[in-house]
Formats: structure tokens, C-alpha cells, sequence
């Protein structure tokens, strides 16, 4: 899934209205009250008329940018508003006060504890940008095999050791027909090798369901080598920390009791860990805003995500979850920071027996 842009059939802003856009957009995160144009007027040096800002709200309204309940109303961001301002200003780093120190003392490097990472990085992101976080441990990547070997211990017993991409290795005894000879147990190995190099579970399934591998040998090295692989995606699971309920609660939107139910239920549900499922490359930023979710559940809310961890290896994600009127630009960045810190961090302890 790719991130989720503005819609491509709404109009193009000119110079000015980008700038009274952004402006509307800010003020609005920052006081959760519609801007009117007699504000912005007052409080900004626009160089312009009330009634020039007056004409662009109108316009921003007709685009879709912003609604107003009547034309006398101040302007309150819509999704498409949002998704502007995301893509016009979510590159400024705008990092919390003290913020990176906070992430070192929070982080123990020593402890080598991914789960105890994940809980505190979910703890202070969550005092960084007030509003839910979420911070998953990391789980490796779709088990894939390298190749295998067959190795003939007794009778009718033979060792099969399947290696992994990603270089792990996992054995396990298989029962042969009869007394198999290990010269005729390496050209089943060879055999194997070059049809299932590469290959996920899930292909490996397919190709035995094709009745293509041929021979009761290469058939029960294949059928043993995906139950390895199975057994080795049903391990990897990622544990989900949540913190700052209270922060999120606390906005102007879940002041309802109706409301705060919802965002309850959501995390019940499981709806908010499911839409990482799809994870972004690591240290890319993810922002999906309100009606831009896969999930009607998650559609009240903006989520900002990354993954963190090593490229083609074991990856978490780290996120926060709040109203659509978020502080993007400082969600942005804390979340960019501490994905960044905690893919170190998994990095420097990847090749350790941790992972095996």
C-alpha cells in the first residue's frame, strides 16, 4: 500500500491560497476552534483584505479543502485539507524540546531487550506528541529458504537442515521409505535446491499442491522443509505496547463519552496494529488522515507510522494514533527520530543468538 496522497482530481491552490490554507490548518491543531477570516486577518501578516480572505475561504470550501457550517463561519480542515498541509510541511523536523535526550535516557542500549525498547519507546512518544502511542517488537521478515541438505544418520533416518535467507538454520529428522545411501540423499538435496530457492511458505505450498516435485523422497524433504518454515512464521508474532490513552482522551474530539467508547473499542478490536500490517520501508513515514484508512474503524483518526529495524530483516513498527487534528509536522518527526534511534539499536543486536 502506498501512502496515501491528495486526491488527484482536486483543483490546484495558488501561491496565496497554499499559504492561507496552511495558516487555517495550523491555527486550527493548535486551538481546535474554526479560524475566521476576522482572525486571520488580525493575527497574521497577509498583506491582503478581509474580504480578499474571505473570497479564498470560499474557495478553499468549494475545493474541499476546509467546511463551514454557514459562510459567516470560521473554517475547520477537512481530510484533503490535511493531507495538504502533511505533504507541504511534514518534512520540517520539529522535534520536542529535549526530545532526543529523552529517547537516550528512556532507551537502555545495554538492557538488549527489544520488548523493553518497544514499551519505552511507546512511553515517551506518547509524552512527546500527547496523543496514543503504539510500538510493536520486531518480527523478522517472511521465512525464506536458501537451501537445504540431507544428511543420512541410521536405517531408514535422515537429518534435513534447512538454511534460511537469512542465514539461521533449523533441522530436523525425517523418516525415509528405507535405507537411503547419502549419495542419493545429496541428489534429492540438489534436486530440491533448484526448485525452491528463494521460495516463501506460501510458495512452497503452491509448488507441492502443483504435484510437480516428483518422487517420494524430494516430496517428503519438501513437505518436512514447509513445516519448518510454518513453525517459524507461527513463532514470530509482534507484541503490541500501548501508551498516552489518557493524552488522546483528553483532546477536544473525546470529550463525548460516546466518543471515548469508540477509540476504546478500536484498540479492542485490534483495528490500529492491523494497518501496519502493510509496513512502510524503514525510515519511511506513514500518515494515513481520517477517510484515507482501509479500516471505517480507524477513520475518525490520523495514524503516523514507521517501521524500524533492519532492511530484509526483523522490523517493528513505532506509531501514534490521534484526531485528525494532530500535530503532524511534530508527530512527523518524533516518530522519524525514534525509528531511526531504534533501528540502530535492532541492528547492532540482529546478528546475536537474540534472533535465532
Amino acid at each position: 500500500m502506498s501512502e496515501p496522497t491528495a486526491n488527484p482530481a482536486t483543483p490546484a491552490l495558488n501561491t496565496r491560497r497554499q499559504a492561507l490554507l496552511e495558516i487555517i490548518v495550523s491555527d486550527y491543531i493548535e486551538t481546535a476552534a474554526p479560524v475566521s477570516s476576522q482572525q486571520l486577518a488580525r493575527r497574521y501578516e497577509l498583506r491582503v483584505s478581509p474580504a480578499t480572505i474571505r473570497n479564498d475561504m470560499a474557495e478553499l470550501e468549494e475545493m474541499g479543502y476546509i467546511s463551514r457550517p454557514h459562510t459567516s463561519a470560521g473554517g475547520v480542515p477537512s481530510d484533503p485539507g490535511y493531507r495538504f498541509y502533511v505533504e507541504r510541511a511534514g518534512q520540517r523536523n520539529r522535534l520536542p524540546r529535549h526530545f532526543q535526550e529523552r529517547v537516550r535516557d528512556a532507551i537502555d542500549f545495554d538492557e538488549a531487550d527489544p520488548a523493553a525498547w518497544a514499551r519505552s519507546a511507546a512511553r515517551v512518544l506518547a509524552s512527546a506528541v500527547h496523543n496514543l502511542a503504539i510500538a510493536t517488537t520486531v518480527k523478522r521478515a517472511i521465512a525464506r529458504v536458501k537451501q537445504v541438505q540431507i544428511v543420512h544418520l541410521h536405517d531408514r533416518e535422515a537429518l534435513l537442515v534447512v538454511v534460511m535467507q537469512d542465514a539461521q538454520l533449523r533441522q530436523r529428522i525425517i523418516h525415509l521409505g528405507s535405507d537411503t545411501p547419502q549419495d542419493e540423499l545429496t541428489q534429492v538435496a540438489n534436486r530440491l535446491n533448484q526448485l525452491i530457492g528463494g521460495m516463501s511458505t506460501a510458495e512452497l505450498r503452491t509448488l507441492w499442491d502443483s504435484g510437480a516435485v516428483g518422487g517420494h523422497l524430494v516430496t517428503t524433504a519438501l513437505t518436512e522443509t514447509i513445516r519448518i518454515l510454518s513453525d517459524e512464521e507461527r513463532k514470530e508474532t509482534r507484541e503490541r505496547y500501548l501508551n498516552g490513552l489518557g493524552h488522546m482522551l483528553s483532546q477536544p474530539e473525546f470529550q463525548s463519552g460516546k466518543s471515548a467508547q469508540d477509540a476504546a473499542e478500536v484498540l479492542d478490536d485490534d483495528s490500529i496494529t492491523r494497518i501496519f500490517d502493510e509496513s512502510p520501508r524503514p525510515a519511511e513515514v506513514r500518515v494515513v488522515i481520517g477517510q484515507e484508512s482501509h479500516d471505517e474503524h480507524l477513520r475518525p483518526y490520523s495514524v503516523v507510522y514507521a517501521t524500524y529495524g533492519a532492511p530484509d530483516g526483523a522490523t517493528g513498527v513505532i506509531g501514534t494514533m490521534g484526531p485528525t487534528r494532530m500535530d503532524y509536522t511534530r508527530s512527523m518527526s518524533s516518530v522519524r527520530y525514534l525509528a531511526a534511534f531504534l533501528s540502530e539499536l535492532v541492528q547492532a543486536l540482529e546478528p546475536s543468538p537474540q534472533w535465532q
